[in-house]
């Protein structure tokens, strides 16, 4: 049998069990909130904060940390300034769950994926059915009705995936001044997953389609956030504001995090730690 000694030291942290006996949370999930518990009460919790103290990139926090708050562990809530814009996350961190509030900005609005209509097609009445290619009026029929409607119910389908992806209610209710503006980000991904082409021009070079769908389908909520950021911050003249759009879109993962390092150090070394040793 084997045996686990624990030799404990000074600076440990004491926390209620619950979260760790939870057999719902993952190990990625125990570890983080208790992470989170053993950080000062004043510490400026943010999803890029926790993963420059972490291994795991800003993308597997925001994760973990949406499982917490679907526990109950974690309650969040944006933060305004005087003009009403967001500049900010508030967390509350708990040590006994709570069911998550159920509001009416987090219905899934019921346009995301409307329903297409399928038109009844008839089949022409031929003279002398015994001469006709049936094969090419069959080839005819679906180039002509079925592929449009396909496309259409296709072009629906990934509207709902990204709607789903980024989060859109709760974007659309923290940035209630650029609504229009998520609407033609949300439009020029869709555009760009339904197209097709086999390349797609991306900061003047043309990349693969596939490539630049994978990762569009890939962007969540802080990604779509990171833009809109930007272009309040850098109002650019810009003469093509569709290959700017595209190129920023493509490039958020990669770019997020310098964009915000000097809200990272600020989290970190802005303030008084206390006797806690960072490293």
């Amino acid at each position: 049998m084997a045996v686990f000694r624990v030799q404990k030291t000074q600076n440990y942290t004491i926390m209620s069990n619950h979260h760790l006996r939870n057999k719902a949370l993952s190990l990625k999930a125990k570890g983080l909130l208790s992470l989170m518990l053993s950080l000062p009460e004043d510490w400026d919790y943010t999803t890029r904060g926790l993963a420059s103290i972490c291994k795991e990139g800003v993308d597997s926090v925001c994760a973990t940390v949406r499982e917490l708050e679907a526990a109950g562990y974690i309650i969040r809530r944006r933060i305004r300034d005087k003009n009403g814009q967001m500049r900010g996350m508030e967390y509350t961190v708990l040590e006994q769950p709570q069911p998550p509030e159920q509001g009416p900005e987090e219905a899934t609005p019921k346009c995301a994926q409307p329903k297409q209509a399928k038109p009844k097609r008839e089949k022409p009445v031929q003279a002398n059915p015994a001469q006709l290619n049936t094969k090419e009026i069959k080839k005819e029929e679906t180039n002509n009705v079925s592929n449009p409607i396909r496309a259409a119910g296709q072009r629906a389908e990934y509207r709902a995936l990204l709607l789903k992806n980024i989060e859109y209610p709760i974007l659309a209710q923290n940035n209630p001044m650029d609504t229009m503006r998520l609407d033609e980000l949300v439009e020029l991904m869709l555009d760009v997953v339904c197209s097709k082409r086999a390349a797609i021009r991306i900061s003047g070079e043309e990349m693969p389609a596939e490539v630049v769908k994978s990762r569009f389908l890939k962007l969540g909520a802080e990604h779509i956030q990171y833009v809109l950021d930007c272009l309040k911050d850098n109002p650019p003249r810009i003469r093509n504001i569709k290959q700017y759009l595209l190129a920023a879109l493509y490039n958020a993962p990669l770019t997020i995090e310098n964009y915000y390092a000097a809200q990272i150090n600020h989290d970190l070394y802005g303030r008084n730690r206390g006797d806690v040793n960072w490293k």
